[in-house]
């Protein structure tokens, strides 16, 4: 499988920062994440990529482009691969327990969430139709940074993934990558739950929003404890 780390060519920095810090992980490709001052809204509207109603800021419409992009090559391709954001790192055998999670998952899997930021809210099956899991999760190793992250072997469960607003990492296969395409495209800011559920509902106004919508009704699935996580020393794309 391909491992694609999305990085704008306005931010330097964040691929050597990334390329350093996942030095252990062979293999990893940069694609170059579309440029939030170089966007060209309302050609992207034309396209029907966006919808007069998305309410998303400049930033937030490169982001969610950048991993478009990557879900057109896989499902153009028919071949799976990772996606990491630029502030992304991952644990030391990455390589070695995300091949055997795959490898436990049923063979027409869609998503698999490898990590996202320490401390954002879950909701994943526990045991199926009886027992869900619906908080943060705050990995131990969290408090030591991301960096500590990049030197530990992490041993790692994967459930029934539901609904998160927090993406840093995840693996995606070609059905995955068309049920996303056809599920977020056009890009429109329609009412989504609130990160914390007391608040009630609120317009999307991120991807990893709209995409938390259709996790339940995929083959999707996340990791616990998590194989990489946000580097909160590096901003996001």
């Amino acid at each position: 499988m391909f491992k694609f780390f999305i990085s704008s060519d306005a931010t330097p920095d964040q691929s050597e920062r990334f390329v350093r810090l996942n030095a252990h992980v062979p293999d990893l490709v940069r694609s170059v994440g579309v440029d939030e001052h170089t966007l060209d809204a309302q050609a992207m509207r034309q396209m029907n990529l966006i919808s007069a109603e998305c309410l998303f800021s400049h930033a937030a419409f490169a982001q969610a482009l950048s991993h478009v992009a990557l879900w057109g090559n896989v499902a153009q391709h028919q071949t799976a691969a990772h996606v990491f954001e630029s502030n992304a790192v991952l644990c030391a055998n990455f390589e070695a327990e995300s091949t055997r999670i795959l490898t436990s998952l049923p063979q027409d899997w869609d998503f698999v969430l490898w990590g996202n930021t320490p401390g954002s809210t879950l909701q994943f099956d526990v045991l199926p139709e009886l027992a869900l899991f619906n908080g943060a999760v705050q990995p131990p190793y969290s408090a030591r940074g991301a960096g500590a992250l990049s030197e530990m072997e992490v041993t790692s469960l994967a459930f029934p993934l539901l609904a998160t607003q927090s993406v840093c990492g995840y693996a995606i296969s070609p059905t995955g990558a068309a049920k996303m395409i056809k599920a977020c495209l056009p890009l429109t800011s329609t009412t989504v739950p609130a990160a914390n559920p007391t608040d009630g509902s609120m317009a999307a106004q991120t991807l990893q929003q709209l995409m938390s919508l259709h996790y339940s009704t995929m083959k999707a699935f996340v990791c616990v404890p998590p194989l990489c996580m946000t580097d909160a020393a590096a901003p996001a794309l």
